[in-house]
């Protein structure tokens, strides 16, 4: 007995399939699904492996189910820029607030607010103040405890959005260790098992009371789990999809709160201009040795003030346990990473003696113990074999692209079996852009170089042609060393300039997602169907019949124990069957629209 659903009219179909054929530009096959897994429901998890594009994904989708704001993005510090950056490829000239220093837009706002898990408890009553049309919660496993303030805080401003506001909760570890930790992401998708803690608890968590109250921190019935979750959350590993390329670079803004970057950036700017100008010409041994002290100054200042970014964004791929490597080219920040991490981490430094670096590398590949391996860039960045990682991290950057390229290959290598994902972590309005401007340009022409030979051109020379190239108002103008302002010109054009070069790098990476199954699974999302309707009769009570609703695969159920519990027989079994493929049981009636 199969369910007959009216199919939209043939209009609406080629209009919803023009409008795939738009949306899925430049994405990857699964992207497109993905796209229209989040199209289907209103409240979801998206909840893909690391490096599979989440983000970009929500951000499509959101700008298609809901074009017009306001929309809030809570996600951690270290990738608020990250999410500015890719807003502004999918939607240029869309506004968007980050949370920081400066407070939430008033009332009016129509565009992105993008702020982290710590500073929800300090402006809470002013996000609650606006009508938001779209939450997402990135990397949502930071909710893991229920009871937390943060998870409270997360549910309050979710169930402010309403029946019809869209919710997408995007993690790659829905289960960091154990079932109760995907319970808060229940709540927050508003998700019917989400209704009793102990319903769920005594389910799939193993729950037994013992003197002290409940224990759940078990696990049981996951199959059954696995099955009601079929229609609300989506997982993709990277085993899984095989249209990736085999090494993904990402490029990571992030912010230096104390302003210690920008008022370096500044120096060695007005250094760069003063040598064009004075007694020495710029490209003597004496003007470049100043010129490099004081570069390298600037370059630990900023590599020891996002520490704490690097640290939160290993974090987030250890829990989702991924090995990962991590590269710096100054001491102070190997140590406190690697000290961060404590046992779960390896530290490998031109002071680590000889005898000992094999032995490190062997526990690094093989003991699961060991997560993290802090590595200085040109002791650990040729020679060795760390295939064990697909996760690399650059905390900083060096001045010779190819030192780059060889530490990404300490990975990437015979052995690797799978897609090596590589973030740099750049400090916006610093003298990072300049470096990672140079290398974001270089990264394409490096790939297509047989044995990856870099080009000559050092990023000394860069500096110099970028203040040549980019502003010769400032190159020519005798006074530009000492004003602010042509300082603060240069800076922002250096930054456009390296938006506009990381973009170009990301969008050359991904792969027409226009395949036929991709493209029909996101028309019909765009299309829509009407929800499936069934009865099913009361086994306890006569002539009383329950009614069954199908969205998506996602099932729920008018009988009391339903209402209760989230769950009950009818709808485990009518799903089950759904998920399954199968006809569903003979007692359930298909009612037609």
């Amino acid at each position: 007995m199969n369910q007959r659903v009216v199919p939209p009219s043939r209009e609406v179909q080629a209009e919803a399939r023009a409008r795939a054929e738009r949306l899925a530009g430049g994405l990857f096959a699964h992207q497109v699904e993905g796209v229209a897994f989040l199209l289907g429901r209103r409240r979801a998890i998206l909840a893909d492996d690391m490096g599979l594009g989440k983000t970009r994904q929500s951000i499509v989708a959101l700008t298609e189910s809901a074009p017009t704001g306001p929309y809030l993005v809570i996600c951690p510090a270290s990738v608020k820029q990250n999410w500015r950056r890719e807003i502004h490829a999918v939607l240029p000239h869309a506004s968007v607030s980050i949370i920081n220093r400066a407070e939430v837009p008033a009332a009016g706002w129509t565009g992105w607010v993008i702020i982290n898990y710590d500073l929800l408890a300090r402006h809470e009553a002013a996000l609650a103040a606006l009508p938001w049309t779209a939450i997402v919660f990135d990397e949502a496993h930071y909710l893991k405890n229920h009871k937390s303030k943060r998870s409270r805080i997360g549910r309050r401003l979710a169930d402010a959005v309403g029946p019809d506001g869209i919710i997408h909760t995007l993690t790659g570890t829905p289960l960091t260790n154990r079932p109760r930790d995907l319970f808060p992401l229940l709540q927050v998708i508003r998700h019917p098992m989400a209704r009793s803690f102990l319903s769920f608890a005594k389910r799939y968590c193993a729950a037994v009371r013992n003197e002290y109250g409940w224990v759940t921190d078990g696990a049981s019935n996951l199959g059954e789990l696995r099955t009601e979750l079929h229609g609300v959350m989506l997982r993709r590993m990277k085993d899984d999809v095989l249209d990736l390329p085999p090494k993904v670079r990402t490029w990571l803004d992030v912010d230096v709160a104390d302003g210690t970057g920008r008022r370096e950036a500044r120096r060695v700017i007005e250094i760069l201009i003063s040598a064009r100008h004075g007694p020495q010409a710029a490209g003597t041994r004496d003007a470049r040795g100043h010129l490099l002290a004081e570069l390298t100054v600037a370059r630990r200042k900023i590599a020891i003030a996002k520490v704490n970014h690097t640290i939160d964004l290993v974090e987030g791929a250890v829990t989702q346990g991924e090995k990962v490597l991590v590269f710096t080219c100054f001491g102070e920040p190997a140590e406190r990473i690697a000290a961060h991490f404590g046992d779960a981490a390896l530290m490998l430094t031109g002071e680590t003696p000889m005898r000992e670096r094999q032995p490190m590398i062997d526990a690094f590949q093989t003991d699961d113990r060991v997560r993290v391996l802090v590595a200085n860039i040109m002791v650990g960045g040729v020679g060795l074999n760390l295939t064990a990682a697909r996760q690399v991290v650059f905390n900083d950057l060096d001045w010779v692209p190819a030192n780059h390229w060889q530490a990404e290959d300490r990975a990437y290598r015979i052995g690797q079996t799978g897609t090596v994902n590589v973030s740099y972590l750049v400090a916006g309005g610093t003298i990072d852009e300049f470096v990672a401007s140079t290398l974001a340009t270089k990264s394409q022409l490096i790939d297509a170089v047989v044995e990856g030979e870099a080009p000559a051109e050092s990023v000394l020379d860069a500096l110099e042609r970028l203040v040549s190239e980019i502003s010769p108002r400032l190159a020519d103008a005798e006074s530009a060393a000492t004003s602010d302002d042509a300082v603060d010109r240069l800076l922002v054009e250096v930054s456009r300039s390296f938006s506009q070069h990381t973009v170009a790098d990301t969008e050359s990476l991904r792969q027409a997602g226009l395949t036929p199954e991709a493209l029909a699974k996101l028309a019909n999302a765009l299309a829509g169907r009407p929800a499936a309707r069934y009865l099913v009769k009361s086994a306890s009570k006569p002539g009383v019949s329950y009614e069954l609703e199908v969205d998506g695969a996602d099932v729920t159920c008018s009988c009391p124990g339903f209402e209760y519990r989230g769950a009950c027989a009818h709808a485990r079994s009518l799903k089950a069957a759904l998920v399954a493929g199968r006809v569903p049981p003979a007692e359930f009636e298909p009612q037609f629209p």
